[in-house]
């Protein structure tokens, strides 16, 4: 992960996925447009300003969302993200999200991923992350993503290495 920038993990993710995408040829990324579109309708710029590779296969929107508060932005993105994510994790386009040193990951990707892994009604999708047990008591959001899993009840699985 790269501790600098928010999303920057989900975003290097999302564009191997664009990429991936499109090299399975041109049907493909027209039946991935569709189911977005499909899913989201008109609010698919508020996916593409926070990830703008994703113009690869959704392309450019025509029409701005309309403008509301910080608060309502945030929660309006993480349910577009969700619906995106139902979306595209398919029987035969499942998802797998692997992200690396957990421990560095911005807030606004901790609460991404918590919607998404209690979200019941995404299918085929799988998230997995490492992260160093030695540092998790320096990060507070973190520790707070953890025990927001359990309070969830969702499954997880510990490995320790």
């Amino acid at each position: 992960l790269q501790q600098a920038r928010p999303l920057s993990a989900i975003d290097a993710a999302l564009n191997e996925f664009t990429n991936i995408i499109i090299q399975q040829g041109p049907q493909t990324p027209l039946e991935i447009k569709k189911a977005i579109s499909d899913a989201i309708k008109t609010d698919v710029e508020v996916l593409t300003r926070m990830f703008p590779c994703l113009c690869k296969i959704i392309e450019k929107p025509m029409c701005a969302p309309i403008e509301v508060g910080s608060i309502a932005a945030q929660n309006r993105f993480k349910f577009i993200f969700q619906m995106f994510v139902r979306a595209i994790s398919t029987p035969s386009h499942p998802i797998i999200l692997f992200l690396d040193d957990l421990q560095w990951a911005d807030e606004l990707s901790l609460q991404l991923i918590s919607a998404l892994v209690a979200d019941m009604e995404i299918n085929h999708f799988l998230f997995i992350a490492s992260y160093r047990d030695n540092e998790i008591h320096n990060t507070p959001s973190l520790v707070a993503f953890l025990e927001e899993l359990k309070r969830k009840d969702i499954t997880t699985t510990d490995i320790n290495v």
